[in-house]
């Protein structure tokens, strides 16, 4: 039950700081995440196309972005 609450509490905590974040905070901070999921791929080249788009400076990215039309 302790350790529920304190779960919840975290999270309250965490949800709250959200909303702070840029985007660029958060496109940013998820940079390593995707970088580990490209590590499980076992064929080179794919992990390398992988690795160059989750390793896309922010900038690039929002531009590329905004040239698909994805503008939220």
């Amino acid at each position: 039950m302790i350790r529920a609450l304190a779960a919840f509490a975290t999270l309250s905590v965490l949800t709250g700081l959200l909303p702070g974040c840029s985007s660029q905070q958060m496109y940013d901070s998820a940079t390593g995440w995707r970088q580990q999921e490209c590590d499980r791929i076992t064929d080179a080249a794919e992990r390398s196309r992988c690795l160059e788009t989750a390793n896309l400076e922010y900038e690039r990215y929002r531009r590329e972005r905004d040239r698909a039309g994805d503008t939220r």
